[in-house]
């Protein structure tokens, strides 16, 4: 719609000619080292980027590289790295995409005008990867593409010229030359689409089955030039007919469009933006009989979409971080008859407990109580049933929540426990005739 708009505005003469112009592989062939080049130079020349970050030149680039450092993919079960290449899936790529594409087509613009004859590059724009441009003639497109490449090994441009009618493909318009001063656009479709609509005998609201079909009449209206427009619906109509669709209801939503396209209405009722929003799941049947009840009642009835297939299928097989993962307070028991040891920590407690069963195997009994326990024991400490009390990455909070542990847990040495203190800020107590109360209410709740 963009170039749409843009390409409207243009003078075009009867013998120019457009091209399109795709980058070959762009995510894994750009550069790194060079894009990051490219993005602090644009940083530095720009005075106004203290605005947008607290972060020194210096710090972004060490950010850029420790990000972009290294870029795997899985293949037939092998693991490669692709050298000075970046991750397709991460956002980051986009502006170094971006921002690389740019600097090497001015560059190549530049030099394209200080050739002798300078080449007369009438517009250019580019899409992500897809560029459209126009030339006098088909000679100097092509030495338009060899400058491109020549710019950078790793980026390189294939053309397509447009076809004896005057006519080329770009993104989804087909844009004809009329050889009366302007283009006209029409809607191009890749051989290899379907045209495999929702069903509307699907669960779906109506409404967005409704909306479906009104959005690529929408599409019409903006892309395609009057004496395209009426071909295009026709097209729609037959296409949604074939997919189940009551042809008089798709008329009459083309009928209303129309009118609102010429009488420049807009579709939203600006009363019900101003009304409670109530949102429901749609069930057939049951929603729009809610629906009635809510807006007598004053409301704007939204619906939600159901769980579709992948939700429903991957909900119970989401990854879960290994148990004891957090920092918190936690539990260490030992295969005699002792109390069980209460500690605290910031780190991943499996972590921490790592760090004990260290101690243990070194004999620094000072460092550690459960290295103290372990001299004197020979039943052992059950390392494996560690377990995570409470999660809790305040400081306080944790020295709080392991010195109450520690009273419920009667663990320390003078109770029969691991402990060799009572932690820290919990001197009352306060709480012991509570945590009998809660030791027998799960007792009588377990019998």
């Amino acid at each position: 719609m963009d170039f749409v708009e843009k390409a409207k505005q243009w003078t075009i003469s009867k013998n120019e000619i457009q091209v399109s112009y795709d980058v070959v592989n762009l995510y894994p062939s750009v550069p790194i080292k060079d894009a990051i080049n490219v993005v602090i130079n644009l940083l530095n020349n720009d005075q106004d980027y203290k605005k947008y970050t607290k972060l020194s030149i210096n710090e972004i680039k060490s950010l850029l590289e420790l990000c972009l450092s290294r870029c795997y993919f899985l293949w037939d079960d092998k693991i490669y790295e692709l050298e000075n290449a970046g991750p397709i899936g991460l956002s980051l790529m986009v502006v170094m995409a971006e921002a690389f594409l740019q600097y090497i087509e001015n560059k190549a613009i530049q030099e394209a005008l200080n050739e002798n004859p300078p080449i007369d590059l009438k517009s250019y724009h580019r899409y992500v990867d897809d560029s459209h441009a126009r030339f006098p003639n088909i000679d100097q497109a092509e030495k338009f593409k060899e400058i491109l490449n020549k710019q950078n090994k790793n980026i390189q441009y294939t053309i397509e010229h447009e076809n004896e009618s005057k006519t080329l493909n770009f993104l989804d318009v087909s844009i004809i030359n009329t050889l009366k001063g302007k283009y006209d656009f029409n809607i191009h479709r890749k051989q290899a689409i379907t045209n495999i609509q929702i069903k509307p005998t699907s669960s779906h609201n109506p409404k967005v089955l409704d909306g479906i079909f009104k959005g690529f009449i929408h599409r019409a209206f903006k892309l395609c030039s009057e004496n395209y427009i009426e071909k295009e619906i026709e097209f729609l109509i037959d296409t949604f007919i074939e997919n189940g669709y009551e042809k008089k209801k798709l008329i009459d939503i083309v009928k209303l469009m129309r009118q609102n396209r010429r009488n420049n209405i807009n579709d939203k009722n600006d009363n019900q933006q101003q009304k409670q929003t109530i949102t429901l799941p749609w069930i057939p049947r049951i929603s729009p009989k809610l629906k009635k009840n809510f807006k007598k009642a004053g409301y704007h009835v939204v619906f939600k979409s159901q769980h579709n297939l992948c939700n429903i299928l991957t909900s119970k097989n989401k990854c879960t971080l290994p148990i004891n993962s957090n920092p918190g307070v936690y539990k260490v028991t030992c295969s005699c008859d002792n109390k069980p040891y209460i500690g605290e920590t910031k780190i991943q407690v499996r972590n921490r407990v790592k760090q004990h069963m260290d101690q243990v195997e070194k004999g620094n009994y000072r460092n550690s109580a459960l290295a103290l326990h372990a001299k004197s024991c020979n039943k052992g400490i059950n390392w494996e049933k560690a377990e995570t009390i409470k999660t809790e990455r305040n400081k306080f909070q944790r020295k709080v929540r392991e010195a109450l542990e520690i009273q419920k847990n009667k663990a320390v040495a003078d109770e029969g426990g691991l402990n060799l203190d009572q932690g820290q800020y919990v001197t009352s107590k306060f709480w012991l005739p509570f945590f009998e109360y809660l030791k027998k209410s799960s007792n009588k709740k377990k019998t």
